[in-house]
């Protein structure tokens, strides 16, 4: 989604120096909890200034929730799953189960796939539950390691498999779009209301199948200054129309 930006650069670079001291205290015999690990991973963002991938809320479990993107970076772009096993099933179990909950989404019919991943997820799947499952696949998207595309039909499968549960997918939709704008204003390409407007329509274009998953303007604010710490004047000129040259917090 937004290839290698600086964002993305600073987060690859923090998450592989953490993942060296986890695999560090793992071979030295320490023991480790996904407990100590999220605080790890708390201590490393904090350190460095840097917010967990989120939308406009900041919910009590969103550290928990970041270590997606410790996972991701650790199977897909340093290869350690199948190195590590033991570590990945003793930290990433939830992670383990949404990626095996995700490739059925994405490869089965869809009765049989809401009977498999109602199995793997627990029963009855409350919205935290596949909120957690869908943050797996966009930061993939959001890292480089999957396109946007898969997270497109992620959430059409799911609404097919799970027609009751629909309006999660749709309100995922919205954080992704919104993001993606964020994103984009972040990184200079979106530096006036005619672009951001028309990227967030061209965007939404992928979710069609989605009511109400365009986002509106003050949500893409609060991710751009919440998560990138774009200057709140900044974006207001952009959403208002005029243009700013320094967009840094």
């Amino acid at each position: 989604m937004v290839g290698k930006s600086r964002d993305v650069q600073r987060r690859l670079a923090l998450l592989m120096d953490l993942w060296n001291d986890i695999l560090e205290k793992w071979e030295s015999g320490e023991k480790l909890t996904r407990e100590r690990v999220v605080d790890m991973l708390r201590e490393a963002y904090s350190k460095e200034k840097i917010s967990p991938l989120r939308g406009a809320s900041i919910p009590e479990d969103l550290y928990d929730k970041e270590m997606a993107s410790l996972y991701v970076v650790g199977k897909y772009g340093m290869g350690l799953e199948e190195i590590y096993p033991k570590l990945f099933d003793e930290i990433f179990k939830n992670e383990i189960k949404y990626d095996r909950a995700i490739n059925i989404l994405l490869t089965e019919d869809p009765e049989t796939a809401r009977d498999k991943v109602s199995v793997i997820l627990g029963g009855r799947l409350d919205d935290n539950t596949i909120a957690r499952m869908f943050r797996l696949k966009f930061t993939e998207v959001y890292f480089g390691f999957s396109d946007e595309e898969s997270l497109v039909n992620l959430l059409k499968a799911f609404a097919k498999a799970f027609p009751e549960k629909e309006r999660i997918a749709a309100k995922y939709a919205r954080f992704y779009i919104a993001f993606k704008v964020a994103a984009s204003i972040y990184r200079g390409d979106v530096r006036d209301r005619i672009t951001k407007e028309a990227l967030k329509q061209a965007s939404a274009l992928s979710f069609s199948d989605f009511q109400g998953s365009i986002p509106d303007d003050s949500y893409i604010e609060k991710i751009a200054v919440g998560v990138f710490g774009v200057r709140r004047n900044y974006i207001r000129g952009i959403l208002g129309g005029t243009r700013k040259k320094k967009h840094y917090s």
